[in-house]
């Protein structure tokens, strides 16, 4: 009976995609007899975000996350843990290089790395200088893995690009609840916020760190509502960045804007809140795969998109949602209020947006990390 790791090391704030696919996962490997660990840095305040992992035969086991790249005491605490579940796979999605270092030292058979996101340096639009370019961390996490799941080809291409293995690196796409979204009902988030029924309200989902593009949308809001008043905008999401939120804040000030745009703070009606809205926006500056973007082409939005990491492998410009330049907040602009005025835009992009969300389906990305797993378990018996 093969043990597995899943290393989340963080903790889920909702019943989100990632959070969903993880269970899926879970349940797979625990269909198939395998036991089931589950890595995290604490338990999540909701206990509906734990009881399904538990009722699905999974054990959590709570750890630190790591301090930096590379923190011995990290290192220690994987190696003792790995060593004493006597795990066969270690599948690490975040916090990868001291997790991934134990993993090698405590001779884990199979190694997963899911690489989540662009680089660093691609977040903040900047090419690497001295040391930087060799990318010590992605490198050594790189080697220390048998396998890396890109999320999508864009940062699989960035990976190889920069520190080389393209044997190892294999493009597996994060999936989404297609059914949840799809079925969703209306909320009352227009109440809850004080908008009122004949508001064109314009969402973006993530969280408040720069890279999330949020003052993008705010500039760019502003730019609309000086030619259509009756537009308002939420933005869902954790005030993970004080700093930035208190710049996003000032800026919403600045321009008089306090009653028409809005922060909700995390939530769980995600599905609700965008069924009761008009058009998303994802204004960021860099994304791996952009999951909260492919929730909305399935609840059905017209959508539109920063060109920057793997969003031209969801969005097509002009079929199935708009794309604009990274943190262009003029062109972001201009793609609104051309799609305000266009109802017909609107249902046709909508329309393709909502085919294109159901390629990104649960069933396929289980399939293939599981067999991915079988695959490499055997390949470590025969060798």
């Amino acid at each position: 009976m093969p043990s597995i790791v899943h290393y989340w090391a963080g903790c889920p704030k909702s019943t989100n995609s990632k959070w969903q696919r993880f269970l899926a996962i879970v349940q797979c490997c625990t269909e198939h007899g395998w036991r089931n660990y589950l890595v995290w840095s604490k338990m999540p305040d909701n206990p509906a975000l734990s009881e399904p992992f538990r009722e699905a035969g999974c054990e959590i086991i709570l750890l630190p996350r790591s301090r930096g790249n590379f923190d011995p005491a990290s290192i220690w605490r994987i190696y003792k843990l790995l060593r004493n579940l006597k795990c066969d796979i270690f599948h690490c999605h975040n916090d990868h290089t001291s997790p991934l270092i134990g993993a090698a030292l405590a001779r884990v058979p199979v190694r997963i790395w899911s690489k989540l996101a662009m680089s660093s340096h691609y977040e903040n639009n900047e090419k690497p200088k001295g040391l930087h370019r060799l990318m010590p961390s992605t490198r050594i996490s790189c080697f220390c893995a048998h396998l890396i799941l890109a999320i999508s080809d864009k940062v699989g291409s960035e990976l190889i690009e920069t520190v080389g293995f393209n044997r190892k690196i294999k493009t597996v796409y994060a999936p989404v609840d297609y059914s949840r979204f799809t079925n969703a009902l209306k909320g009352n988030m227009q109440q809850e916020m004080g908008f009122e029924q004949s508001h064109i309200i314009i969402t973006s989902i993530g969280h408040s760190v720069r890279v999330k593009g949020w003052d993008v949308a705010i500039k760019a809001f502003f730019e609309v509502y000086r030619k259509i008043p009756n537009v308002r905008m939420l933005l869902v999401g954790d005030r993970t960045s004080l700093e930035y939120y208190n710049q996003l804040t000032r800026l919403i000030k600045q321009y008089d804007m306090e009653d028409n745009i809005k922060f909700t703070g995390t939530r769980n009606d995600i599905p609700e809140i965008l069924k009761s809205s008009d058009i998303f926006i994802l204004p960021s500056r860099s994304e791996g795969m952009p999951g909260a973007l492919i929730e909305a082409m399935a609840a059905g939005l017209p959508c539109i998109a920063a060109e920057v990491g793997g969003v031209p492998e969801v969005i097509t410009h002009g079929n199935n949602g708009l794309l604009f330049k990274r943190a262009n907040s003029q062109e972001l602009a201009e793609s609104l209020i051309k799609l305000i005025e266009n109802q017909t835009l609107q249902t046709n992009l909508a329309l393709q947006a909502s085919i294109r969300a159901r390629q990104f389906n649960m069933e396929s990305y289980v399939e293939k990390v599981f067999n991915s797993y079988k695959s490499l378990l055997n390949k470590d018996k025969t060798t």
